[in-house]
């Protein structure tokens, strides 16, 4: 069994060279929860990633810890929004990992913002 910060460090590193070996990371089940969006199951939480990466800029990992089940991130996001601004959004990010595969993430960040950004306020 592989320690969850070598399940997470295969994760992001996938997703920084933009291909979808990122994918096969995820248990069936998984589940996202965030505070703009919410995902339960591999075709949704794909989805949800596909959908957000889409509109991120650039990213700077700013530090991370991990321990046998969880890897836990704190990450600058620079997000394009439709009116053509640029935000930055400030993340911590919860990666639950069981059976070497992410089981669970958990998403935190101020989402005013954000929210106002894409019209859900």
């Amino acid at each position: 069994m592989q320690k969850a910060e070598q399940i997470w460090g295969a994760y992001a590193q996938s997703m920084q060279e933009q291909n979808d070996n990122w994918k096969n990371l995820l248990a069936d089940d998984v589940t996202f929860t965030g505070p703009a969006a919410k995902a339960v199951g591999k075709a949704e939480y794909i989805k949800t990633t596909e959908d957000f990466f889409g509109m991120v800029r650039g990213a700077e990992m700013k530090r991370y810890v991990a321990n046998e089940n969880l890897v836990a991130t704190e990450v600058e996001i620079k997000v394009a929004t439709p009116s053509g601004n640029l935000i930055i959004l400030d993340m911590t990010e919860f990666y639950e990992i069981k059976d070497d595969k992410i089981q669970s993430v958990k998403v935190h960040y101020d989402a005013q913002e954000f929210r106002k950004e894409f019209g859900m306020i």
